[in-house]
C-alpha cells in the first residue's frame, strides 16, 4: 500500500524511458538508470523530508528491476515540478 501524507515520486519519472511508460520530465532532463540512493540525496541536498520505499515495482513496468522503488516526499508541489528539480540536481552530482 502507498504511503500518505506527500507526493510519490517513482524511479520512472525521472528515468530515461518513454513518456508512454511513465516519465513526466522533458526527454533533455531524464537521467540514465537513476537509483534510489541518488534521488534520496538529491532530495537531502534540495532540503525535502522524504521517505524511501525500495521493494515496490511501478505496476506497469512491473517486470524492470532496475527501476524499482519510489520515494514519498513531503511537499505540496506538483509532481512534475518535483521531479525537475530532482533531475536537474542528479545531473549536477554526476558532472
Amino acid at each position: 500500500m502507498k504511503k500518505k501524507g506527500g507526493r510519490i515520486l517513482w524511479l520512472v519519472y525521472i528515468a530515461d524511458v518513454p513518456r508512454s511508460k511513465g516519465r513526466v520530465v522533458p526527454r533533455h532532463l531524464a537521467v540514465e538508470k537513476p537509483t534510489l540512493q541518488e534521488v534520496a540525496k538529491a532530495l537531502e541536498r534540495l532540503g525535502y523530508k522524504y521517505e524511501v520505499v525500495p521493494d515496490k515495482k511501478y505496476p506497469p513496468l512491473w517486470y524492470d528491476e532496475r527501476l524499482r522503488g519510489y520515494v514519498v516526499v513531503e511537499t505540496r508541489e506538483k509532481i512534475t515540478a518535483l521531479a525537475r528539480k530532482v533531475c536537474e540536481e542528479l545531473k549536477k552530482a554526476r558532472g
